[in-house]
C-alpha cells in the first residue's frame, strides 16, 4: 500500500528509506506531485473551444507516439533504453531489459508500415478519436511537433540512451505513475467539453489500465535495486529529471486550453 504521508524531501528518501520502502515512497511522490501541478488543476475545468482541444489532443498524441516510434526508421523511447539496457554488465539491468523487450513486442503486434508511418493498434485507436472531434486520418498525419513537443521527445530519448541503466528505469517509473494520471484528467476533459462516446476514448482508457499493469512490474525490479545509495540516487536522478521535462511540456501545451479574451 503506498504511503500516504512521503517524506518531505527527496534527499532524506534516498538516505534513510530502502527497497519496497523507497518503491512505495518513490511511486506516492510522483502520484502526489502530478496532482500538484497548476497544469493538471487547468486540465480537469477547462473549457477550451473545439480547435483548441483538438490541438491540445495532437501534441499529447506525439508523445505517445513516441514510445515505440511513430515513422519507420525511428527507434522510439522504447528501442533507445533497449539498447542503452544491452551495454550493461550490471546483471540486475537483465531484468528490466527483459521487461522492456517485452514491452515493445506488445506495442508493435500486428502493426503495418504505410507510407513510412508504423500502424500500430495504438495509433488505430488514436486515429479513431481524432475522426470522433472531427480531424482526418491525413490532418493527423500532417501533424508537426511544436517546440515544447520536440524539446520534451528530444531530452528523454537523451537520457533513455546515454544515462546510466538505472536512470533510465527512474525514467519509465514515471511514465508508469504519471500518465494514468495525467490520461485520467484528459478523458475528462475530453468528456465535459465534447459528444465523443466512452468507445472513442478507448486508446486513452487502455493507455490508463497498460501503464497501471506496467507499474506493478516494474515495482517488483526496482525493489531488488534500491538498497545501496548510489542505485537510489540514480533512479531518484531519472524520476526528477523526466518530471521535470513532462512539467514543461505541459507548461507549453496548456496554452491551447487557456482561456482567451
Amino acid at each position: 500500500m503506498l504511503m500516504t504521508k512521503p517524506v518531505a524531501k527527496p534527499e532524506e528518501a534516498v538516505e534513510q528509506l530502502i527497497g519496497e520502502q523507497f518503491t512505495e515512497w518513490l511511486m506516492e511522490y510522483i502520484f502526489l506531485k502530478i496532482h500538484d501541478e497548476p497544469e493538471m488543476s487547468l486540465i480537469k475545468t477547462a473549457k477550451p473551444k473545439i480547435e483548441k482541444l483538438r490541438k491540445f489532443l495532437l501534441q499529447l498524441f506525439l508523445t505517445d507516439e513516441a514510445f515505440v516510434g511513430g515513422a519507420e526508421g525511428d527507434p522510439g523511447f522504447l528501442r533507445f533504453a533497449i539498447a542503452n539496457l544491452s551495454e550493461s554488465n550490471d546483471p540486475q539491468a537483465e531484468g528490466a531489459l527483459n521487461i522492456l523487450e517485452k514491452r515493445r513486442q506488445e506495442e508493435l503486434l500486428g502493426h503495418k508500415v504505410e507510407k513510412g508511418i508504423i500502424w500500430t493498434r495504438s495509433r488505430e485507436l488514436w486515429i479513431k478519436l481524432f475522426k470522433a472531434l472531427g480531424l482526418t486520418p491525413e490532418e493527423v498525419n500532417r501533424t508537426e511537433s511544436k517546440e515544447w513537443t520536440r524539446n520534451y521527445i528530444s531530452e528523454i530519448s537523451d537520457l533513455l540512451s546515454n544515462a546510466d541503466w538505472q536512470v533510465a528505469a527512474g525514467v519509465f517509473t514515471v511514465f508508469e505513475r504519471a500518465i494514468p494520471e495525467e490520461y485520467k484528467a484528459v478523458i475528462n476533459l475530453l468528456r465535459n467539453n465534447s459528444q465523443i462516446s466512452d468507445q472513442d476514448l478507448e486508446v486513452l482508457t487502455k493507455r490508463v489500465n497498460m501503464y497501471d499493469q506496467y507499474a506493478k512490474e516494474s515495482m517488483h525490479i526496482l525493489e531488488k535495486i534500491v538498497f545501496d545509495p548510489q542505485s537510489k540516487q540514480l533512479i531518484w536522478e531519472g524520476v526528477s529529471k523526466h518530471l521535470e521535462a513532462r512539467r514543461e511540456f505541459y507548461s507549453g501545451n496548456i496554452k491551447y486550453l487557456e482561456a482567451t479574451t
